[in-house]
């Protein structure tokens, strides 16, 4: 096993545990499953709405991941699936972040060959525990949030409501301290959004345990959490663009050829996938030095009016597959970003736990226990 040191160096350890293969794929995978399933609830519910409205949207957004917060004036029923869609994105994004913070703990232990389908089998036994434990603060902060709700709704009582205010304003300094731990609730919900998925790959504990170590934490080491976190932030800042340059020059370069004997064909393609993405091939191309071979370029005219014969066939069709590798190249660095995540937030789980208790999680608890036993 690794030396550890327990502190702030260990973090810049992200930066190799993150650029792990099997914890991309995971969180890919994760990705295109909830792009999927969100793409279907939508246009579903434009097919539901009937009318020319899923043609609509088509020509207007195609297959760009439309959020539900915009300004695309979509109907209630649409805006409704796309909720049920990013909670599903949750979901999934939530157990993708604990099969890589499962693998990122067991190579952090000394296990570099623990596998995807051992963490998925982890995961089977444990997913529970993590939605458990989001549901579980959800549900005391609803409780807290019932007497304040509770007095403002007597209150409105014609009869008794001012003198029943006038009442419960002697308890003021109670409801003071009150108000004081459903913000706390409120900050702990937040940290939980971070180390939940890490906390239950990394002890595997039951929802209970988990939510006080989310207590624990912003309680006991709050300072450390944000330092160590906003160093996280800083190495994403830094090595997500690299990779997502490395992506977008890849890209560029096993499309050279067709770009130069091609021309035509190529920026016709891009047209399409530029228009089937709300027009990010254009923002793309007008990066600093991303179009510096002209992969990118889509014309000066509309190429897709124009296609006769076979070509009005083909011409769709590769530039269809183009647009699933566009998104594909997205969802790639979206998920290398996931993966820093994961490692990171399980890696400041394991400083921040043995500096506030002493708990070496890096030790499985097998052999903590043994050790115990046998002193």
């Amino acid at each position: 096993m690794e030396k550890r040191y327990f502190d702030f160096r260990d973090i810049f350890q992200v930066i190799r545990y993150g650029f792990s293969g099997r914890k991309i794929a995971v969180h890919l995978i994760g990705l295109v499953l909830a792009y999927l399933i969100y793409e279907t609830l939508v246009y579903l519910s434009l097919v539901f709405v009937g009318g020319s409205a899923a043609q609509d949207f088509w020509n207007k957004y195609a297959l760009l991941p439309l959020p539900p917060f915009g300004d695309a004036e979509l109907t209630q029923t649409t805006e409704i699936a796309m909720w049920i869609g990013i909670v599903s994105f949750a979901c999934i994004f939530f157990l993708a972040s604990t099969v890589a913070s499962k693998i990122t703990i067991e190579q952090l232990r000394g296990d570099f060959f623990f596998s995807v389908g051992d963490a998925l089998t982890f995961l089977k036994g444990h997913w529970k525990s993590v939605f458990g434990a989001f549901i579980g603060l959800l549900l005391i902060q609803v409780f807290l949030a019932i007497v304040p709700l509770s007095i403002a709704g007597i209150a409105k009582l014609p009869a008794v409501g001012k003198p029943f205010l006038m009442l419960a304003s002697l308890f003021m300094p109670i409801g003071f301290f009150f108000g004081l731990l459903m913000a706390l609730i409120v900050m702990v919900f937040s940290v939980s959004l971070l180390f939940v998925p890490a906390v239950a790959a990394t002890t595997g504990a039951d929802a209970f345990e988990i939510i006080y170590q989310q207590f624990a934490m912003v309680w006991n080491k709050s300072w450390l959490l944000v330092c160590y976190e906003a160093m996280l932030l800083l190495i994403k800042f830094i090595f997500v663009p690299i990779w997502a340059f490395f992506c977008l020059a890849g890209f560029s370069i096993v499309l050279l050829p067709t770009r130069l004997f091609h021309t035509e064909v190529m920026q016709q393609c891009m047209s399409y996938a530029n228009v089937w993405l709300g027009g990010v091939v254009e923002k793309i191309a007008a990066l600093p030095y991303i179009n510096s071979l002209g992969v990118f370029n889509i014309g000066t005219s509309d190429h897709t009016s124009t296609l006769t014969g076979i070509a009005a066939v083909t011409t769709p069709v590769t530039a269809l597959f183009l647009t699933i590798t566009f998104l594909m190249g997205a969802g790639l660095v979206i998920a290398y970003l996931f993966s820093i995540a994961s490692a990171g937030n399980t890696i400041i789980y394991t400083i921040v736990r043995k500096r506030f208790d002493g708990q070496n999680l890096l030790v499985p608890f097998e052999s903590q226990s043994t050790g115990a036993n046998e002193g």
